[in-house]
């Protein structure tokens, strides 16, 4: 499709100021909008993420959370440990993941939401 300029994820939280310092200073993810019911980080290039305040957003949040949020970074071992030291909680170090050339490990943000970190070795996305 032509004319695409990137994408935002939109989640949405009961707390979202919780959920903004868990991404702004634990994840250190930049804070690119800030406004009271609605934050927006940005991840890469063309990609971010934003938070919503469940009292203002279209949608509401579930107890269930049916979304993965996947970031590519460069080194996936240097983001893990910046996360343990941290002491954030994560499935396990780093590892391969089936027949993919990938590594990788899983958090939870403060109210559910899993985000994958993931280094690809073999690109299988484009360059």
């Amino acid at each position: 499709m032509k004319g695409i300029e990137g994408m935002i994820t939109f989640t949405y939280y009961e707390d979202i100021e919780k959920a903004a310092t868990f991404y702004r200073e634990t994840l250190g993810f930049q804070e690119v909008m800030s406004k009271n019911w609605v934050k927006i980080y940005k991840l890469g290039q063309d990609s971010h993420i934003g938070l919503v305040d469940n009292k203002m957003g279209h949608l509401k949040p579930s107890a269930e959370k049916p979304v993965m949020l996947s970031v590519y970074v460069e080194d996936v071992f240097a983001v893990h440990k910046m996360l343990d030291d941290k002491g954030v909680e994560t499935n396990h170090p780093p590892q391969s993941s089936g027949d993919l050339d990938m590594k990788g490990f899983l958090v939870e943000d403060p109210e559910g939401y899993v985000i994958e970190f993931l280094t690809f070795y073999t690109k299988p996305y484009g360059e």
